[in-house]
């Protein structure tokens, strides 16, 4: 399969991911008497029903890209870190303008800068786990190489 079929694999199944996370997401924070699948501001603006569906296919747009980003993260000419910041940066530029529409920020300054902060932890969470697995990897393969070299395998 080439890149170009994987990434676009990636896109498809991030899109109906994103919009059981977006929609599952919104239902915990926007709730506060019932279940409600959109932002109230987006609502009054739309309609529910309207919001609902703007809500759901934006939120797939969102798990698209980040998931279609992912392929990112399989070219061998970037580093962990490399691939890590351009994949944050497809995300980060996806998610704030579609964040602002959505009503997930509150269309504030703080909301935004609640963005970058959650923005930044969660993809430097994501290179610190990646990283770790990568050099516990490596661990194995000098460890499995030494004893090659020893004779006790």
């Amino acid at each position: 399969m080439s890149m170009r079929e994987e990434a676009i694999k990636l896109a498809v199944a991030g899109f109906f991911l994103g919009m059981i996370i977006g929609d599952a997401i919104t239902a915990v924070f926007a709730s506060t008497d019932g279940i409600v699948l959109a932002a109230p501001e987006l609502s009054e603006k739309y309609g529910y029903v309207t919001a609902v569906i703007i809500q759901t296919l934006l939120s797939g747009v969102l798990g698209a890209v980040a998931f279609g980003a992912t392929i990112v993260y399989h070219m061998e000419k970037y580093s962990i870190l490399a691939a890590t910041g351009i994949h944050m940066a497809i995300a980060y530029l996806t998610m704030l303008p579609i964040a602002n529409i959505l009503w997930w920020t509150g269309r504030t300054v703080e909301g935004n800068v609640v963005i970058i902060v959650m923005t930044l932890c969660m993809y430097t969470t994501i290179w610190f786990s990646v990283y770790m697995s990568y050099r516990i990897e490596i661990q194995k393969i000098n460890e499995s190489l030494e004893r090659k070299r020893s004779g006790k395998e």
